[in-house]
């Protein structure tokens, strides 16, 4: 029998078809409707900060999980504390999702970076501390940050880890800090309170991520004065589970006490994690002294002239610049952008 030949139509389509047959496990997944509620492990955190209580339920994918759980001890350990990096997983899909959902709440509610920060370190304190040895069958077993929440907690390490993959994933400048026996987080930071240690000419504020209340800068007793540590994170060694998982539609939503409720819950978030390679700084306002005289000198000795002399005063101007209003801040002396909410410019350290 003599087979027909095909057309160039017909030609190109059966190629095209075969290259596709061949590529297709090359090719990642694309994402699709979870089945049911059954394919993740719902779990609700609640903390405090600001005098609010705060509560997320959030839907983790199981095969997410699954896929950290089966990483043996050995690849967590063979780098010892200073390899870290490979269980930071600032490229985890869900975790990011997660870092953003806390950055928009910040931003809702008037947070400026310190803030955001503190509110962060509140709610990774608020895990519970679990012993190695009592929660897995090894003497160390660090977890991965989608573990720790998942197992509702763990040891100082575990949630060392989740913290700091929060901060880098929201831009903060970030290292390990390693005091005897303890592992906790050190977050580049200006003219704040509080224990900081210094590192290749930047400032690191202490973070500790067990227990409650610990405020930034807030260095346990049994650590001050002693010798420490510092390790750099090298995110490009962090471990990459190669499976699909589903972000579930409902967010993690976060909602406080009704008795004490956000001015306006209901506004819609526009802040966004930032994209610049350049760490961010955290810094208070209210922690330079500076800021405070400038602050008498623009309210309240006017106020004082108004009372006193009660003069006719012109139409109103543009408010200061010093004002946050939006907008990045110029720097005028080396002519840097600057977040909305600086006072020290993040390239020269000089103030706006």
């Amino acid at each position: 029998m003599i087979k027909r030949p095909l057309n160039h139509k017909t030609s190109f389509l059966t190629a095209l078809l075969i290259s596709a047959l061949l590529l297709l496990p090359l090719c990642p997944l694309q994402d699709v409707a979870a089945q049911s509620s059954d394919d993740y492990i719902h779990k609700t955190f609640e903390w405090y900060y600001d005098g609010r209580q705060w509560t997320w339920n959030l839907s983790i994918p199981k095969n997410l999980y699954a896929a950290y759980k089966d990483v043996p001890v050995f690849s967590r350990v063979r780098n010892g504390l200073e390899g870290y990096g490979f269980l930071t997983t600032t490229n985890d899909f869900y975790l990011r999702a997660l870092a953003e959902k806390l950055n928009q709440t910040a931003s809702e509610m008037g947070y400026d970076s310190f803030n955001e920060v503190s509110f962060m370190l509140a709610f990774v304190q608020s895990l519970p501390y679990t012993s190695d040895s009592v929660t897995s069958s090894y003497d160390e077993y660090p977890r991965f940050p989608i573990e720790t929440l998942v197992d509702g907690g763990g040891d100082c390490e575990d949630t060392a880890v989740l913290f700091a993959s929060l901060t880098l994933i929201m831009n903060y400048g970030t290292v390990y800090i390693n005091p005897p026996n303890h592992y906790a987080v050190g977050v580049l930071g200006k003219d704040l309170k509080g224990s900081y240690l210094t590192y290749q000419g930047q400032t690191y504020y202490y973070c500790e991520t067990t227990g409650d209340g610990f405020k930034i800068g807030d260095m346990p007793l049994e650590f001050q004065g002693a010798s420490v540590n510092i390790y750099e994170i090298d995110e490009s060694q962090q471990f990459k589970p190669n499976i699909h998982y589903v972000i579930p539609t409902e967010s993690p939503n976060q909602t406080v006490s009704p008795t004490q409720s956000p001015s306006n819950p209901s506004a819609t978030p526009t802040a966004t994690i930032p994209s610049t390679k350049e760490p961010s700084v955290i810094s208070s306002l209210f922690e330079d002294k500076a800021f405070i005289a400038l602050a008498v000198l623009m309210f309240v000795l006017p106020l004082i002239v108004v009372v006193l002399h009660k003069p006719k005063f012109p139409e109103p101007e543009e408010a200061p610049a010093r004002r946050s209003n939006g907008v990045n801040r110029f720097c005028g002396h080396c002519g840097h952008d600057n977040n909305p909410e600086a006072v020290f410019c993040n390239q020269c350290g000089k103030k706006l």
